[in-house]
């Protein structure tokens, strides 16, 4: 019996999975849509039916991968706070050094004023700014603004510090995890903070 026909969904759905698992080897601004068409076996026209143009394919490849990237950065729930921390720090530099071209290029149309992108932006800085104020919230620490301004604060300095990395690795890379992890403890008691009373290890 013949398989039944993709909907139109699942077939758009199957040509941003090609995408997004070419973006593993090519460079965002080399990914084409002859390129893309090839791969997932369908005509080059099919391509221009589902995304009206070549810029609309690039901001829906662009919104996959960025979903993709928020999604791997979310800290694993079981691990204890300090450990999820630590895997948290290392998920994220390893998905912006993966993919640096994409990073920035949703940071660059973010700032452009692209709402969509805004806010795929906005989530993948707050996956950590949610969850570490939940998880102080466990130990009693109340959730201030000057707590979600240092939480903010502290995911703004990871990125530079990753992407100032990548532009010249100065220091090898668990040093420059270790500065992120180190740079987070120290900026709590800014906001008012006792890090010393945290059992963070449980």
């Amino acid at each position: 019996m013949a398989a039944a026909p993709r909907s139109p969904e699942d077939r758009r759905a199957q040509i941003l999975d090609v995408a997004v698992r070419l973006l593993e080897t090519v460079p965002f601004d080399d990914l084409s849509m002859d390129q893309v068409a090839a791969e997932a076996g369908v005509s080059p026209p099919l391509l221009f039916h589902y995304f009206k143009n070549k810029q609309g394919f690039r901001n829906a490849v662009l919104e996959a991968s960025a979903s993709e990237l928020q999604r791997r950065m979310t800290p694993d729930a079981t691990l204890p706070v300090s450990g999820q921390l630590r895997a948290g720090v290392e998920t994220f530099a390893d998905a912006v050094i993966e993919h640096p071209t994409i990073y920035l290029a949703v940071m660059r149309m973010a700032g452009s004023g692209d709402e969509r992108m805004r806010q795929i932006y906005r989530g993948m800085r707050h996956t950590f700014t949610r969850w570490i104020g939940a998880s102080l919230a466990e130990f009693g620490v109340p959730t201030t603004p000057a707590l979600e301004a240092a939480i903010s604060g502290w995911q703004a300095f990871m990125e530079e510090v990753v992407l100032s990395w990548l532009d010249e690795p100065t220091m090898d890379r668990t040093d420059m995890i270790d500065l992120c992890e180190r740079a987070f403890y120290h900026l709590l008691p800014a906001a008012g903070v006792d890090v010393d009373a945290l059992d963070v290890t449980r």
